[in-house]
């Protein structure tokens, strides 16, 4: 009855999520920051209009949704609270059930880019759009034979298919868009928002960590395809969460509890809780200039301790696991963060180093998406984006 009664009442659809833009947000006074339905807008590269390229028949990957048990093995099985032991063989058994789910991400996010990057034409687009209807129509991933492992492979598929619908929904013409299959994935991401909203609500204090910002994220990009605006409260009342547990010092505890892994996971706490806070200014409301003294501080820690692990492991007594933690996916953060405020001290010679940045469940090919400035000036409207273009920053 939730869905059905938040499904009759949003405003989905091209035309109209067009026509809303238009009367609000060429309007400053109202670009204030509050949500209403149907306004709800994506950063500039998002509207990046691809540009075709000929010849070549485009292989689409199609991934057989996930229709069974979520109830997963933690890849830190019988580990200690602190949670930084790998047990190899319950990693190979996470792995084998949760691969189709995986190759789902991989598989929207690979043809978005295909679409909007590489030019791949409407062969990608549906790659895209065929795939999500495809797991929406089976009801993939809603299964109530679900674990905590499961419930956080549930919210990171939800944050790459909502970012691979969301880039096509406002890149792609028009007439492109068959708006009963949208439909069916829009009310998919409604369902899938419910079952994230109902786990990650209410949890104790002493269990909230990166799990829930990766939740906020996933609810909020979904909240933007959707446009529902009980989805997107949520997920901004789960970052004033976030800020409130980071410390004097600017790093958040429940990361540092995790000892050997605290410099990888208060970098991979870094990533969604970058997203949403970029994501809400471009939508009006900067809850970064809100935060900006414990949100900044805390990004300088990390970039901080990325240059000389030792930083982390003076804090926490423990020599940090670097491993697989330099890569473009992990610090893709840094790309949107700079764009968007400036670098912190540091980002810079990381972003250098590594682009293009791609991260699946952040979007895709985050270069290309934040490689024009991600906030809209007073009174632009991405309908169509015909007046922009790339920065010259690369």
């Amino acid at each position: 009855m939730r869905i059905q009664q938040r499904s009759e009442h949003r405003q989905w659809g091209r035309v109209l999520l067009s026509a809303a833009i238009t009367a609000v947000f060429g309007v400053s006074s109202v670009h204030a920051g509050q949500c209403l339905n149907g306004q709800l807008r994506a950063p500039v590269g998002y509207y990046q209009t691809p540009e075709d390229k000929d010849g070549g028949d485009y292989d689409c990957e199609r991934v057989e949704p996930h229709v069974g048990s979520l109830s997963l093995t933690s890849k830190y099985k019988g580990s200690d609270s602190a949670r930084n032991n790998l047990n190899k063989q319950a990693y190979e058994e996470y792995k084998k059930a949760t691969s189709n789910v995986r190759d789902f991400e991989k598989a929207v996010i690979a043809a978005a880019d295909d679409y909007q990057v590489d030019g791949d034409g409407p062969e990608a687009l549906d790659c895209v759009l065929d795939n999500l209807d495809a797991w929406a129509s089976s009801d993939a991933l809603l299964t109530d034979d679900i674990n905590h492992v499961g419930q956080a492979v549930r919210k990171w598929a939800l944050a790459a298919a909502a970012n691979a619908y969301l880039r096509m929904w406002t890149s792609a013409p028009e007439a492109a868009m068959d708006l009963e299959r949208a439909r069916r994935i829009e009310d998919w991401f409604l369902r899938l928002s419910d079952g994230v909203r109902d786990y990650y609500t209410d949890r104790k204090a002493k269990k909230v960590n990166n799990h829930d910002y990766w939740a906020a994220w996933a609810v909020m990009s979904a909240s933007v395809a959707t446009q529902d605006c009980d989805d997107w409260n949520w997920s901004l009342a789960k970052f004033d969460e976030a800020m409130g547990q980071i410390n004097e010092d600017g790093y958040l505890p429940k990361e540092l509890s995790r000892e050997t892994r605290a410099l990888e996971y208060m970098n991979y706490a870094m990533q969604p809780l970058t997203m949403i806070a970029l994501f809400a200014e471009v939508n009006g409301n900067s809850v970064y200039e809100r935060y900006q003294d414990q949100f900044t501080k805390m990004a300088g820690n990390v970039v901080a301790g990325l240059d000389d692990p030792e930083r982390i492991e003076d804090i926490t007594g423990d020599e940090q696991i670097v491993d697989g933690l330099y890569k473009a996916w992990s610090l893709a953060w840094m790309e949107p963060w700079q764009a968007a405020w400036g670098p912190v001290e540091g980002m810079p010679a990381f972003l250098d180093e590594l682009r293009p940045m791609k991260s699946t469940r952040l979007g895709g090919d985050i270069s290309y998406l934040y490689g024009i400035n991600p906030l809209w000036p007073e009174g632009a409207l991405p309908d169509p984006p015909s007046n922009i273009t790339l920065s010259k920053r690369f």
